[in-house]
């Protein structure tokens, strides 16, 4: 019991920040202005299970899959932070007001029209939600975690729950613009969408920053050679 506990917390206070689930939600509605209740309340679901399957594997074989096909996390973020800021650009030049319920309407009336659909691994689950940073995490703690039953317990729980944390925070993601009406929720939607784009700039630069001192230290290592 002791283990299982440790492992649980220690997961939940390593990973939740990471993945952070209460901004995540307003992100979503940011990038899901122009889809009805019920399309974000599928995305939702999908959101929760790819998050899950995503960090599943981080922790279990990210690392294998890394070094098998020569991926840095340096670079991995870099490729992060151009989707998310690629995402956030997209959703600052969105629609209007008025140009976003006619979108919702014509939403409502595609019977079999399902491209919102790929939305919800990409760029929702990864690289917004379980990006970077939290593979990263993700991989520390597959390579760190005692194999031991309650270790493994605790931490399978612990994603479970973080996991669950996002389905609830994006199912009802939505009612934030009901409360605040139609230009309040343009005005959020607009401010997390460059703040998205800042995320994006942010884990771009960091990733960058690692290979450009990484390859100082190449460099300088070939010149005293």
């Amino acid at each position: 019991m002791n283990e299982f506990t440790s492992a649980f917390v220690y997961v939940i206070a390593a990973l939740l920040p990471m993945v952070n689930p209460l901004s995540g939600a307003i992100f979503f509605v940011s990038l899901t202005s122009d889809l009805t209740t019920k399309e974000r309340a599928w995305l939702a679901t999908r959101v929760a299970i790819y998050s899950f399957i995503l960090i599943e594997v981080s922790v279990y074989v990210g690392v294998f899959i890394l070094n098998f096909f020569g991926i840095s996390i340096d670079v991995l973020r870099v490729a992060g932070g151009l989707v998310l800021a690629s995402a956030g650009w997209s959703a600052i030049s969105s629609s209007t007001d008025n140009e976003k319920k006619q979108a919702e309407t014509e939403a409502k009336n595609r019977a079999q029209d399902d491209s919102f659909k790929r939305r919800a691994f990409f760029p929702i689950t990864m690289p917004l939600m379980v990006g970077p940073g939290a593979m990263s995490v993700c991989t520390a703690l597959g390579t760190a975690m005692p194999s031991t039953p309650g270790y493994i317990i605790g931490l399978n729980l612990a994603i479970v729950a973080i996991c669950a944390v996002v389905l609830v925070c994006f199912r009802y993601a939505d009612q934030i613009t009901r409360r605040i009406g139609a230009a309040g929720a343009d005005a959020i939607v607009k401010i997390f969408a460059f703040l998205l784009v800042c995320i994006g700039i942010q884990i771009l630069w960091v990733g960058f920053s690692g290979l450009w001192t990484e390859l100082a230290k190449t460099s300088l290592a070939f010149l005293v050679k």
